[in-house]
């Protein structure tokens, strides 16, 4: 397909706004953020006329459900955690391990993943990664060096790249499901089991790369030291919690958007933190606008990349590298997504899918199939590249923070193995599910 003036332009705008976001130049007094970039790289859609103002404002009324319920559980998240929640857990993982490193190393993994399913990738690695760095600075022995404590700092980073086994487990997958109408039910009955294989792979892939590195004991807090106890707040919160859980898995009974329920309960949360005594403003400063801004920003440029015509590029392409076998097309929907999430960050990796699947034109199952292949690939491919997830860009920024470099090589080293492996494993449980279901997508 050859290239017009439109789509020339479309490439130079999306590429513009990618590289300002990642590189964050600065010029004069002002440094380009996420946010910044995305407002120019939207600005310069509209300026152009790539992007027709009725269908910007039509793309932005299809992002306010989904971007309520990321605000509501980064409030959700920022409660719980000033509450001591997540402390909480952390301190009962490190009395769990009973002083055995590799028990530490897993549960730290596996609970982790369990929160990161709940309260969103991003808030995962935003709260556990300085958790986790105090805590092993805490129980490390005298003898330890970074060698001994980067299996722990990756366990967390990839806690935030998993496949979400719920809407709610990544930003990306919350603005999928938000536009193709799956519910959180049907979202988790397709992808509970993909989501679980890429847990187990990632934890492998983990083990086998820091195979030698994880300490065998590590020093237990003294019986009485930090010894915090859990609040009132403690436990509202995670009845608060359940509940919200509840009210998402009732959706398809109850009729109630997901949005509503996580909304109501940031409310109720923001509640019994100001009954208690507690301030609302550092609840709200600790959203990040920055995301919100960034998601909208890219998405409006992803929707005038559509109308020039780059998604039918991307469309092509997962046609001829998926050939003719049955269930082809998701494996290949799945890698070109993860690719290029790896390479351009998977949050304009997804805007850019979902054009790409509507424009396939498939009956409304093998349309949400084709959906979940792309969320496997946008879940997991940004393990490959450290510039391929907001979450990861955090996880790099708060560790060197705290004066801890971590190699771009040794991140891509292991990433790409584990991440590929994971994505065709959990493609192929998909896949497997597709045939239980006598569904053809080829």
């Amino acid at each position: 397909m050859t290239l017009n003036s439109q789509a020339v332009l479309a490439l130079l705008i999306f590429g513009l706004t990618l590289a300002l976001a990642l590189a964050r130049p600065r010029i004069g007094i002002f440094r380009f953020e996420h946010a910044s970039a995305a407002t120019l790289g939207a600005g310069l859609t509209l300026l152009t006329g790539l992007l027709p103002t009725d269908v910007a404002i039509h793309t932005l009324r299809m992002l306010v459900s989904p971007l309520l319920t990321i605000i509501s559980l980064m409030i959700i998240t920022a409660v719980a955690e000033k509450a001591g929640l997540l402390n909480w857990i952390t301190q009962g993982v490190v009395r769990a391990g009973k002083g055995n490193g590799v028990r530490l190393f897993t549960l730290i993994f596996f609970s982790g993943a369990a929160v990161g399913m709940v309260f969103t990738n991003d808030a995962a690695i935003l709260v556990f990664t300085p958790l986790v760095f105090a805590l092993v600075e805490q129980i490390a022995d005298e003898d330890w060096t970074l060698k001994e404590k980067m299996p722990f700092y990756f366990a967390v980073l990839y806690i935030g790249n998993l496949t979400g086994a719920f809407v709610i487990s990544n930003p990306i997958n919350i603005i999928v499901a938000s536009f193709f109408d799956i519910s959180f039910v049907e979202y988790a009955s397709w992808m509970l089991l993909p989501s679980m294989a890429s847990v187990v792979v990632s934890y492998l892939g983990l083990r086998i790369a820091f195979r030698g590195c994880i300490p065998r004991r590590y020093t237990m807090p003294q019986q009485g030291e930090n010894g915090w106890r859990p609040s009132a707040m403690t436990w509202a919160s995670a009845g608060v919690l359940v509940l919200t859980l509840a009210g998402f898995f009732a959706q398809s009974v109850t009729g109630v958007p997901i949005a509503t329920v996580a909304a109501a309960s940031a409310l109720i949360l923001i509640a019994l933190h100001r009954a208690r005594g507690g301030e609302v403003v550092p609840i709200v400063r600790e959203v990040g606008w920055d995301v919100i801004i960034f998601v909208i920003g890219i998405f409006l440029v992803a929707v005038g990349a559509r109308n020039a015509g780059l998604t039918h590029l991307l469309g092509d392409l997962i046609q001829i590298a998926s050939g003719t076998i049955d269930g082809s097309l998701l494996y290949a929907t799945a890698l070109i997504s993860g690719i290029c999430s790896s390479l351009i960050n998977n949050h304009p990796t997804a805007g850019l899918m979902i054009w790409v699947v509507q424009d396939f034109e498939l009956p409304r199952l093998q349309t949400t199939l084709m959906a979940y292949a792309a969320l496997i690939g946008g879940d997991l491919g940004p393990k490959m590249l450290p510039v391929g997830s907001l979450a990861a860009l955090m996880w790099f920024r708060i560790l060197r923070a705290r004066n801890v470099e971590v190699s771009y090589w040794l991140y891509i080293k292991i990433g790409v193995p584990v991440t590929l492996t994971a994505i065709v494993l959990a493609v192929t449980i998909l896949h497997m599910e597709m045939l239980l279901t006598g569904i053809s997508l080829n």
